[in-house]
């Protein structure tokens, strides 16, 4: 209805007699739906009658809503010059660069869009067009195209790293995944096709690459998958293709497959690595001889070096004889020795990181000192002036007597003058009595109280912290996981602590 006494003090306009005088009048309106006040310019006579509605109350009303669609159908199939196209598109443009309009407009729109998404009609008629415009080569290459453009624009490109390297932005991708991968529906749905896409993108695993890295270090012939060219083709057998393929002198060919415990726990690569097996047995098996290590055997202590040297009958490892002039000491960032330490240590990861020295001969990493923060058994010592020396590991090819004092001393020489105290920890359960440590004039300081582990029915020890990794990377409590594989826990013996004062 219309609003008089309204429209005389905004408009000058007290009754219906007036509009007929004036041309094309404005006049304020209240909502008779739900309401609203508006204002209305008067275009005929007839609009005096009848009931008023806004626009989103009009839009509720069938016919309206039918005669505004085909309106606007019959709009957009208007031809424009590409003169009128280019005016309207730099209009357009023009009233967005400016703050206030953005300002006004972008919550409306936002406002509108989530109202409109929550409909389920309406998100499945935008995707399947959305599909079907996509699936068009002419369109996707437009968008393809403009998007480039876009990115070539330095100003454009430099805005979107600077969003895309928030932190807030960050947090926000990550929980919307998170979120997402929560769903089972949805983690159903896109298993399956993360593992065909991994299927036909080739990538070499870290737990290959290891598993590469020890036959390299026992002198074993193998043939190998590769991420920066062709695999041996030893490697691919009938319809299938193997990690990792090891002749043997008077024995079956050795196949080996190293199986994370995410990918290979799902429904579809269990059938695929079911197939793969029975394949080998049913045709080839007096040919080859197939193997698997499990994410979780790369986690306990020389149980993949002892396993592969048991399946090759190899006895023992040849040492290399070298000088200690010839070994120079450097920084050595986490992605040269994190390699080593996951062959070689008990503690297979790189934990905590920090300041890292290798010594290198010639290209050859051949052992890592680490020196990281110290944690919440070290709070006595300022953090400022304190560091633990977290990780040592000598490759056992390259064990020369004296060779551990004398890399840890050089190593601590080469550490910022700021750290006056070095802790240290060695783990009387794995026989270390700080033999090395005494070697470099670490002083005994106390003991701490016994640690626990997990011990597997094969008898090899996994980390505490290692399993409760594994154990959320697949969904689960560490105690749950640990029962899954038939762990059981086991209490160690007492550590030793050892300070270094300079």
């Amino acid at each position: 209805m219309i609003d008089w006494e309204r429209s005389e003090s905004e408009f000058l306009i007290s009754g219906p007699d007036e509009i007929s005088v004036k041309r094309r009048p404005r006049v304020a309106v209240i909502c008779d739906g739900c309401g609203k006040s508006g204002t209305k310019t008067m275009r005929h006579s007839s609009d005096l009658c009848g009931d008023w509605l806004c626009r989103k109350c009009a839009m509720n009303v069938p016919e309206t809503k039918d005669r505004v669609h085909k309106a606007i159908a019959k709009f957009n199939k208007r031809e424009y010059s590409e003169e009128t196209k280019k005016k309207m598109a730099n209009n357009l443009s023009d009233r967005w660069k400016d703050p206030e309009f953005r300002s006004s407009v972008t919550p409306k729109i936002s406002s509108n869009m989530k109202s409109k998404w929550k409909d389920e009609d309406y998100r499945s008629n935008i995707s399947s067009k959305s599909k079907e415009k996509w699936e068009n080569k002419e369109y996707r290459s437009k968008i393809i195209e403009f998007n480039v453009e876009r990115w070539r624009d330095s100003e454009f490109r430099s805005k979107m790293l600077e969003i895309q390297s928030s932190e807030s932005y960050k947090k926000k991708i990550s929980e919307a995944h998170k979120l997402l991968w929560a769903d089972e529906e949805y983690r159903a749905k896109m298993i399956p096709k993360l593992i065909k896409a991994r299927q036909n993108v080739k990538r070499v695993s870290s737990l290959q690459l290891t598993l590469y890295s020890i036959l390299d270090d026992l002198g074993v012939e193998h043939f190998i998958e590769r991420n920066d060219g062709e695999d041996d083709p030893e490697t691919k057998i009938g319809p299938h293709e193997f990690d990792c393929v090891v002749p043997r002198i008077n024995d079956t060919t050795l196949l080996i497959e190293c199986n994370g415990l995410y990918w290979h726990s799902s429904t579809e690569q269990i059938a695929n690595d079911k197939a793969k097996s029975t394949y080998i047995e049913r045709y080839h098996s007096s040919d080859y001889e197939i193997k698997y290590l499990w994410e979780q055997d790369f986690k306990c202590r020389d149980k993949i070096i002892e396993l592969v040297k048991y399946w090759l009958g190899i006895s023992e490892m040849e040492l290399v004889d070298f000088a200690f002039e010839n070994v120079e000491i450097r920084d050595c960032p986490a992605k040269d020795y994190r390699l080593l330490l996951s062959k070689y240590h008990y503690l297979p990861n790189a934990g905590r990181g920090g300041i890292s020295f290798g010594a290198y001969l010639g290209d050859e990493l051949v052992a890592v000192c680490v020196f990281s923060p110290l944690v919440r058994q070290n709070l006595p010592w300022d953090k400022k002036t304190a560091r633990e020396l977290s990780r040592l590991c000598i490759h056992p090819r390259y064990q020369k007597k004296n060779f551990a004092s004398w890399f840890v001393s050089r190593c601590i020489k080469a550490l910022n003058p700021q750290y006056k105290t070095i802790i240290s920890y060695c783990d009387t359960t794995f026989n270390h009595d700080g033999a090395t440590y005494k070697a470099c004039n670490f002083k005994l300081d106390g003991e701490v109280k016994p640690d626990y582990w997990y011990e597997g029915i094969d008898g090899w020890v996994t980390h505490k912290k290692t399993l409760y990794n594994m154990a959320v990377k697949m969904g689960m409590k560490e105690k749950e996981f640990a029962e899954k594989l038939g762990h059981k826990k086991v209490y160690g013996k007492k550590k030793l602590r050892f300070i270094y004062e300079r």
